[in-house]
């Protein structure tokens, strides 16, 4: 998936990344916000391996954040703001 990021953007181009992290949990939800009825499956994987994964498909990390749980934050947060590298050997 971040390679086809990666391939789609121009050259120097950014990629904002967000969403709930952790240490590999499995999560197969049955509804969404709202109550709507949903079916997939996701994994929250740490912060590290999603930067990891960046990196290997050919982008240079800008910035980082991550939101620890709180009483008003149910997860985990990690926000990546990437660069596409224009130079060669990236995945």
């Amino acid at each position: 998936m971040f390679a086809e990021f990666h391939r789609t953007l121009a050259p120097g181009g950014h990629l904002l990344l967000v969403g709930h992290v952790g240490a590999g949990e499995h999560r197969r939800p049955t509804h969404a916000y709202g109550a709507h009825p949903v079916s997939y499956e996701s994994y929250r994987l740490p912060t590290d391996r999603l930067a990891e994964l960046l990196q290997r498909a050919g982008f240079t990390i800008t910035a980082q954040l991550v939101q620890e749980p709180d009483e008003a934050l149910k997860w985990k947060i990690a926000s990546f703001m990437a660069q596409k590298r224009t130079t060669e050997g990236a995945v």
